[in-house]
């Protein structure tokens, strides 16, 4: 799931100004962002430029993290009743708060604290490589009976794990159906998943912890929408593409809608639903997300003015990529 200095750097303290390189060949720039980053063990990298494209390992298997979240918050465009209170769509079981709404989720402007209250608190018992696994329905009733909002519902932007993962809850219970059904297939996102078949198992990469030591994957079984996929380089740049226009009518328009801006967190930065644009130094503006897992660190990025997008994903935690993807997009 991103880091919070990620978005940090997106809104003017240390952004926005990038190492510039020549512009050249498409091919070029992508093998030389990818030597650039030839520390981790595996390392991804893609870009389009108008109907070109290319990717170095762009069919190995990455869990995406929290990139998943636009997913989600797609899948909110296409059901269509975005200001829905959330109240109105979870199970009556659960206590949601009130006056939050489903586009608040979506654009991290709920309130919402960034985790659920006493999710790692004992009597819980939470696996440090995993830590989300323990987290089951009940444990989620509780946080939520705890939940007291950060701020007034729509009046501040608060990244929030816990809010988009109740956003997916809210929209089904069959997060990887619906993903499936009503995005990855139509867009052809053949390997953006939640369970990966034995063919997809032998291109899935192995993630490394901060020290680099090979960690298991993350499972979110309650609230997927959070952050539950794996992809790849290929499908993010198929997916980008389909927000700049190519893909099938009906999902033009809800395309669109998750690119439009809602919130204004600073004059550098806004949310649409699920994604975030920003301002680079060049006064280009860049939509992205950034995601990570216990082993992984994913960030996409296009530029719709320009018809431009990136995509990099390393196997280890927590690294910084902000950089590295917006020096890459100002060189196309």
């Amino acid at each position: 799931m991103p880091r919070r200095r990620t978005v940090l750097a997106a809104t003017g303290l240390g952004l926005i100004g990038t190492p510039a390189y020549a512009a050249g060949g498409l091919k070029s720039l992508v093998d030389n962002k990818a030597a650039q980053l030839s520390q981790y063990d595996t390392v991804a990298v893609g870009a389009f430029r108008g109907r070109e494209s290319y990717a170095v390992r762009g069919d190995r298997i990455f869990q995406i993290g929290s990139i998943t979240k636009t997913f989600t918050a797609l899948a909110l465009a296409l059901y269509g009743h975005i200001d829905d209170p959330l109240a109105k769509h979870l199970p009556r079981r659960f206590p949601a708060p009130s006056d939050v709404t489903l586009a608040q989720l979506a654009s991290h402007t709920s309130g919402l604290p960034r985790l659920p209250p006493g999710m790692f608190e004992p009597p819980h018992v939470v696996d440090p490589r995993d830590p989300w696994a323990h987290l089951t329905e009940e444990i989620l009733i509780e946080a939520l009976k705890k939940t007291t909002l950060q701020n007034p519902p729509g009046t501040k932007y608060e990244y929030s794990n816990y809010g988009a993962g109740l956003l997916g809850l809210a929209l089904t219970r069959n997060y990887e159906a619906m993903i499936r059904h009503r995005i990855t297939l139509p867009l052809r996102l053949k390997d953006t998943v939640m369970t990966l078949n034995a063919e997809q198992r032998r291109r899935k990469v192995q993630g490394y912890d901060a020290d680099g030591v090979a960690t298991p994957d993350w499972r979110l079984p309650v609230i997927p929408g959070a952050g539950a996929l794996y992809g790849t380089i290929d499908d993010l740049l198929r997916y980008m593409r389909a927000h700049l226009g190519e893909a099938p009518r009906f999902l033009k328009s809800a395309l669109d809608l998750v690119q439009r801006p809602r919130f204004e967190e600073s004059p550098e930065m806004s949310l649409g639903l699920g994604w975030h644009i920003v301002t680079l130094a060049s006064g280009r503006k860049v939509t992205f997300h950034d995601g990570g897992t216990g082993g992984f660190t994913s960030l996409a990025g296009f530029s719709p003015k320009d018809g431009t997008g990136v995509a990099i994903i390393v196997n280890k935690f927590n690294q910084d990529l902000f950089a590295h993807a917006t020096e890459l997009i100002e060189a196309l």
